[in-house]
């Protein structure tokens, strides 16, 4: 009876174990998850780092040599914002598909005589990308990647998709065959950025003042001088003063930014940069296609033509030689007598003064800012505004 109750209590102890010791045991993240994890914050910018291509004859087929080609960070290249797992590229919104459907609609994109020349790498092929691009992982199923479609009209990728923490891979999985040789995109890496942040909550009537580039070689076309007052970013060109509104991105809806072509580009354009535009900036643009992105209330950096150029706020009044109170009020009254639209532009020559209109200079969110729909020739006296022509 002794022995029979040290052996209950031994078993006991090593069924006890047994379950402490598996419930200890870790469980291996999948691909999917994996990839599931990478996409989940609200926000990503992926920005295109470097692609794999090879080559396809019609006798030999798809290539084994891969060729990468590397990219500079400030080119201006395509890039993919996801959001809790839904990707966009530009103002474009793809849904996630399985596998077989994706298979379905690709097919269905082709004629019948057509679809039999459609072929999908193997899962050796597509491990041979993701090595190239730098992987340490492999996959073991075409179903281990994400497959997508546009949201509106059902078109398919010719990609699938994997993600590792910041590294989003786009791997071309369907080729056609081919009567001549030609080079096939194989795949792509994409980075997300963890780029210095960005001001946010930013009072417009605090940027008040002037801003001067101290490292700008000043030139007609650039002084290296910015004056901002009550949300507008004034700058003079040649014999030009031109104006741009100041945006807090807070006031538009996550959704309609990343529907946005204009805004994807400069998101783009500072994600290239080592920055972050997000819905929580506060930035400007201009007619030359420049960001200026506010970093707090005395820094801001300007992004474009492959340089990032800083400003410093050194003063909170601003000159009357750098911009007339009589110019603002110009700007000012010219937006009242032309309901819908924006003075962008005061030009000062020989004869009257001319003001450009222009639908927007939203410069961040609309692609048409600070095209001159009408010059407008004015006289300005006691104040006031009067239109000549």
């Amino acid at each position: 009876m002794h022995k029979l109750k040290i052996f209950t209590i031994a078993l006991l102890i090593l069924v006890i174990s047994g379950c402490s010791l598996q419930s200890k045991k870790k469980t291996t993240p999948t691909i999917k998850m994996t990839t599931r994890q990478a996409l989940k914050p609200a926000e990503k910018t992926w920005t295109f780092t470097k692609g794999v291509s090879s080559k396809q004859t019609k006798k030999q087929g798809v290539a084994d040599k891969l060729t990468e080609s590397v990219i500079s960070k400030t080119d201006e290249l395509s890039s993919w914002t996801t959001s809790k797992g839904k990707f966009m590229s530009g103002s474009v919104n793809y849904k996630q598909v399985s596998f077989k459907k994706w298979q379905r609609d690709t097919q269905k994109n082709y004629t019948k005589s057509a679809q039999g020349k459609i072929h999908f790498m193997s899962i050796t092929q597509v491990n041979a990308v993701l090595k190239k691009l730098g992987a340490n992982f492999k996959i073991t199923k075409l179903t281990d990647l994400i497959f997508l479609e546009t949201k509106i009209n059902g078109m398919t990728l010719p990609q699938g998709f994997v993600a590792h923490k910041n590294q989003l891979y786009a791997l071309n999985i369907q080729y056609v065959d081919t009567d001549q040789t030609i080079t096939l995109g194989r795949g792509q890496l994409f980075t997300a950025t963890n780029g210095k942040k960005t001001g946010s909550q930013l009072s417009l009537s605090k940027l008040n003042g002037t801003w001067i580039a101290a490292a700008t070689t000043t030139s007609a076309n650039d002084t290296g001088k910015l004056m901002i007052k009550n949300g507008y970013v004034y700058q003079h060109r040649y014999n030009s003063f031109e104006r741009s509104a100041i945006q807090d991105l807070n006031s538009y809806s996550l959704i309609s930014l990343n529907q946005n072509q204009t805004y994807a580009l400069q998101k783009a354009n500072a994600s290239n940069a080592g920055y972050q535009l997000t819905r929580k900036s506060v930035a400007s643009g201009d007619s030359l296609g420049y960001l200026y992105l506010f970093i707090n209330q005395n820094k801001l950096v300007r992004i474009g033509q492959g340089e990032v150029t800083s400003y410093s706020k050194t003063s909170t009044l601003i000159a009357a030689n750098d911009l007339p109170q009589d110019d603002i009020t110009i700007f000012n009254q010219m937006d009242q007598k032309n309901p819908g639209e924006a003075a962008s532009t005061i030009t000062v020559d020989a004869s009257a003064p001319l003001v450009g209109m222009s639908s927007s200079i939203k410069y961040l969110t609309d692609g048409e800012a600070g095209q001159i729909t009408s010059s407008q020739a004015i006289d300005f006296e006691n104040g006031k505004v009067t239109v000549t022509n």
